[in-house]
């Protein structure tokens, strides 16, 4: 048999054999490969193909570079510009021109970058500002007994000589799941007593919300002692007699140790809705009721407070002149005759 096939033909075969690319009734003959394009819903396609590694995105930080995005995260932590930028960043630059020099040029400088930034961290601000606490809580008190001393012709004002001797501690609790009309008749059974009287009172109560008003007397007590130094005990308490004094509520106490906590005030405030059911109703009716919230505070105090209150109420009934049935005035508007 012979082929019959026209020169042209074959001559093109020839040369694209020779080039290395197949003629199209030739390329079905050719072993194929199969390849898959890495992108979704054919996305990628069309787009110039590069190399993962010229990414800057999916390039791999180093150590220094990871060490200079977060320096610089935590600058950036508050929002805002300083009005000290032009301070901070002149004596910089000055500074790592000069490692630059020092070092020889740009080979020296690379460690000289990585120098302490300046920051906007607020506990950074607050160390910045006050180095040192305890120095200015003792600059503060000495200016304040420079001030008593110095000026005895404008004493003190009442409550700020309280204040100065006398410690208390305020607490409020978070908006607990009842209603002020339940939880002010806890308010009231815990004032006016000691501390721990009233702990014991909400430990053994059948209310609800007792062990969570118990909860609230410890923290507040354990505060008040962390902080203010209050409950401490005074060093001659044992030797003392202990005082009989009468309270605002007309209730006579012993009082051993003059830094004994009590509560002094209690109240009690609304919280806003923590959401509503249905209240179904005669005749297929229907309304809303809403869940309240309502929260506890509390004042401590020492019992010292209420020596001093009670001292200062003897002293008024002292001062106070007798009373005395018919005054001693003139008797005015009288007449030698009768009005009728």
């Amino acid at each position: 048999m012979s082929l019959h096939l026209p020169a042209r033909r074959i001559a093109a075969s020839a040369t694209r054999a020779t080039t290395g690319t197949p003629s199209l009734h030739l390329q079905h003959l050719l072993p194929r490969t199969q390849r898959r394009n890495a992108g979704w819903f054919g996305w990628s396609r069309g787009k110039n193909k590069s190399s993962s590694a010229d990414s800057p995105f999916t390039q791999e930080l180093t150590r220094r570079e990871r060490e200079q995005m977060l320096a610089k995260q935590n600058m950036d932590r508050t929002q805002g510009t300083s009005i000290f930028d032009e301070e901070i960043k002149d004596p910089e630059r000055i500074r790592q021109e000069e490692v630059q020099r020092a070092g020889g040029g740009g080979g020296g400088g690379g460690d000289g970058g990585s120098s302490i930034m300046a920051t906007r961290v607020k506990e950074h601000l607050e160390r910045a500002e006050n180095p040192d606490p305890r120095w200015r809580v003792r600059f503060l008190k000495k200016k304040v007994m420079q001030m008593a001393r110095t000026d005895p012709s404008k004493p003190l004002p009442r409550d700020q000589r309280i204040r100065l001797s006398e410690k208390q501690h305020g607490s409020a609790s978070t908006h607990l799941p009842t209603s002020t009309k339940k939880l002010v008749f806890l308010s009231h059974q815990i004032v006016g007593k000691t501390v721990d009287d009233a702990i014991t009172q909400m430990r053994f109560s059948k209310k609800k919300m007792a062990r969570e008003v118990k909860w609230q007397l410890e923290e507040a007590r354990d505060y008040a002692i962390a902080a203010h130094g209050m409950g401490l005990g005074s060093p001659g308490a044992r030797d003392e007699k202990p005082r009989k004094i009468q309270t605002k509520d007309g209730r006579w106490i012993e009082v051993q140790d003059p830094t004994t906590l009590y509560v002094d005030e209690s109240w009690v405030t609304k919280g806003p809705w923590r959401g509503a059911r249905i209240q179904y109703h005669a005749r297929s009716r229907m309304s809303r009721m809403w869940r309240p919230t309502a929260s506890i505070s509390i004042v401590l105090k020492e019992e010292k407070t209420r020596i001093r209150q009670h001292e200062e109420k003897v002293e008024a009934q002292a001062k106070k002149a007798p009373w005395v049935h018919l005054p001693n005035r003139p008797v005015t508007a009288q007449r030698p005759y009768y009005s009728w």
